[in-house]
């Protein structure tokens, strides 16, 4: 993050980093970059993912980030957006309960933001599931609340058969934005996939992301994921 700040196209743009250190074992940690002149930040705190049994493993995993921001120059609204990144699926459905782990923690987040008064939350990032996983019915509004929960800007682009991750030689959509209801009902969401962030897929047809890694040795892209794009107005 430093680097993109300090020496990209971005360093005279004025971007500033939101992170604090998380409990993930690899070090991998999330981080919200935002452009000062745009916005300023009025809360940013780390929120904990943990094993909802007591008696359970302990769950170490990325904190779910919470920055709320102040929409510039006019001061007069303010979103908080919320940085996920999702326990890996490494280890198949035996690792499902850590997934809704952090969907549960992600809704207890969302309904007490909610219930203080704050009607603009994007909640964004890896989720490490499909959008037609059971487990994310926990975001959804409840029919007795619809101004409760969150709405998922992906499912159309899933139906569609669009993916930000290229697995076995199929796309799969786990990179994902969600909203409030009934604000921003003109938002949405976006895949890019330019030449430059992928390479021909030899294992099969088509083409991949040019991932950073593979194993230890430095291929020189950006990501296995394709970057995802929120399109909305000013709140």
């Amino acid at each position: 993050m430093e680097q993109l700040v300090k020496t990209s196209a971005l360093r005279k743009l004025d971007y500033r980093i939101v992170h604090f250190e998380s409990p993930d074992p690899r070090g991998i940690d999330v981080a919200l970059l935002y452009r000062a002149s745009q916005f300023k930040v009025l809360d940013a705190k780390p929120l904990r993912v943990v094993n909802p049994d007591p008696a359970g493993e302990p769950l170490q995993t990325r904190d779910i980030l919470s920055v709320s921001l102040l929409v510039l120059p006019e001061e007069r609204d303010s979103l908080t957006v919320l940085v996920n990144h999702h326990p890996s699926k490494y280890g198949g459905g035996s690792t499902d309960w850590r997934r809704e782990a952090a969907l549960k923690r992600l809704r207890s987040i969302v309904d007490s933001l909610q219930t203080s008064g704050q009607a603009r939350i994007v909640a964004m990032g890896d989720f490490n599931d499909t959008p037609d996983h059971a487990a994310f019915d926990l975001l959804k509004p409840d029919p007795d609340h619809p101004n409760q929960g969150l709405r998922n800007l992906a499912e159309s682009l899933f139906r569609e058969g669009i993916g930000s991750l290229r697995y076995n030689g199929r796309w799969e959509l786990i990179d994902m934005f969600f909203l409030s209801p009934g604000w921003a009902e003109d938002a949405r969401m976006r895949i890019l996939h330019p030449p430059f962030l992928t390479v021909r897929d030899n294992a099969h047809s088509g083409e991949k992301p040019l991932r950073t890694y593979s194993g230890p040795r430095y291929q020189g892209g950006v990501s296995d994921h394709c970057p995802i794009v929120l399109e909305l107005k000013s709140p």
